[in-house]
């Protein structure tokens, strides 16, 4: 649909059951807020420095009831403490979640190179819009570029590295990428990287860079390599260019691993944070397991994937192990690991649904809607929920986007439970998004805990219709209308 110059209005019709519910628990989530001591208050300067995107140099104001960061205040930066804070509490949580024995097992691991997106960049993809506009910390673009080039970014560890990419107005008119990455805002000392064409895609022109290195000559950037792939100079995707792979034997069985950086700031060691970004971006490192013994990496379905972001415990068959990975990936520590348990409640809802956590991910299903499960933060990035109507119609609703609403971060806390009201009665939501002269015109479903579902659900096994909309000019009229298709 092609963008008018008119305001509009969308009206959208949606033919869904009207399904009552009652005698629900009251949805409950962990209170997050805490009594902040004179020791904590300078971190939770440090919080909000860091949320405002305040400064890795300045220095945070004294506090009379605060001499005990007196000194670290003199060398550390808000963001080091902030960091080291978060360290600290990590570990006293994992003591708190989990108790551990000796090692069992030991894996050493050797460097592999990434062939392709599958499987092992398939759960550490970062696709990036890219923008008219140069960054504000872009000095400078090459000689060669267009007069509008394209801008982007690429997460690096915990930064934004921006970049450039552009077909060249010399006579070969290749296609080049730039990256700033030792942040200085040129680019004239930077790496310079030439796309091959990807004639496999048809619907989009895409061209592959790389491998792209965030090693710089002799600066202190120390990071990965990735590969990028550009499409039509919309968007950009990158993933891992390098992994690292071994096997460790568990309970007398043989296991093939892999460890793969995915924010390629050459670390392997980066858990899982609850919320996802979304169901193929953890953003974290991701830990694979051949478990089947197929001597591959299943990954197609998540829930049911062999790759998985990491956590601190992972389970192989009934037990449960703590996995401690060297920062360069060369090797894998395993520990025998006894979680505490507390209890997840949807209420009695029919579900099915994969939680990733740090502490350990997990594949739940049933009628009964109450589970027990390693104390931790969870995420829920696969939903399918069924319900069944007052004409005894069986509807079954998958959620459409992982990490939003309530059940995108929440935890479990040992011996208790925590609890949430899913599903109908549903809202329609709806939005749009810019894509080059059109305009992409959608919507979902949201229930009681914000989760959004795909609005297409089935009834009894089988797709219902799409649902109709109308787009509405200034004055009234109908400018649009149509019906939604699912892809």
């Amino acid at each position: 649909m092609n963008r008018s110059s008119n305001h509009l209005c969308i009206v959208i019709l949606v033919c869904l059951p009207v399904i009552a519910y009652g005698g629900f628990d009251r949805a409950w989530l962990p209170d997050k807020e805490t009594v902040l001591n004179a020791r904590e208050r300078p971190v939770a300067d440090a919080e909000n420095l860091d949320k405002s995107g305040a400064g890795s140099s300045q220095q945070m104001n004294r506090r009379d009831n605060s001499e005990v960061f007196s000194f670290l205040q003199k060398t550390e930066t808000p963001y080091e403490i902030l960091l080291r804070t978060r360290r600290e509490r990590g570990v006293k949580e994992m003591q708190e979640a989990f108790s551990v024995g000796p090692v069992v097992a030991k894996a050493r691991l050797r460097s592999m190179p990434n062939k392709g997106v599958y499987p092992i960049g398939y759960l550490g993809l970062q696709r990036q819009e890219t923008k008219l506009v140069r960054p504000a910390g872009l000095q400078e673009v090459p000689a060669d570029a267009p007069k509008e080039p394209v801008y982007f970014v690429v997460r690096v560890g915990e930064k934004d590295i921006p970049g450039i990419t552009y077909r060249s107005t010399d006579r070969r008119k290749s296609v080049k990428l730039f990256l700033d990455t030792d942040g200085d805002g040129l680019l004239s000392d930077e790496n310079e990287y030439v796309g091959t064409w990807l004639s496999m895609f048809r619907l989009t022109r895409t061209y592959q860079f790389g491998p792209v290195s965030m090693r710089n000559g002799d600066n202190e950037n120390k990071g990965g390599e990735f590969h990028a792939q550009c499409s039509s100079g919309l968007w950009l995707v990158f993933y891992p260019a390098l992994y690292r792979e071994g096997s460790v034997v568990l309970d007398g069985r043989a296991y093939k691993i892999a460890i793969v950086d995915c924010d390629f700031d050459g670390k392997y060691n980066k858990l899982f944070e609850p919320p996802a970004k979304s169901s193929r971006e953890p953003r974290c490192d991701v830990f694979a397991i051949d478990l089947d013994d197929n001597s591959k990496f299943d990954y197609r379905r998540v829930g049911e994937s062999e790759l998985m972001p990491l956590s601190r415990l992972v389970k192989v068959k009934n037990n449960y192990y703590r996995i401690d990975v060297a920062e360069d990936g060369s090797t894998v520590e395993f520990r025998q690991a006894k979680p505490r348990f507390g209890v997840l409640d949807l209420g009695g809802e029919d579900v099915k649904l994969t939680l990733w956590s740090d502490t350990a991910h997990q594949q739940l299903s049933g009628s009964g809607g109450k589970w027990r499960v390693p104390v931790g933060r969870y995420g829920v990035v696969l939903l399918e929920l069924t319900e069944t109507d007052s004409a005894g119609n069986k509807w079954t609703f998958k959620i459409d986007k992982a990490g939003k609403g309530k059940l995108g971060d929440f935890e479990i806390r040992p011996g208790e439970s925590t609890s949430f009201r899913i599903g109908p009665p549903f809202q329609a939501r709806t939005s749009i998004e810019k894509r080059g002269r059109d305009a992409l015109v959608s919507f979902n479903l949201k229930g009681q805990a914000e989760e959004l579902y795909v609005p297409g659900g089935t009834r009894n096994g089988k797709e219902v219709p799409e649902p109709e909309f109308k787009i509405i000019d200034g004055s009234g009229r109908v400018a649009h209308s149509g019906r939604f298709k699912f892809q």
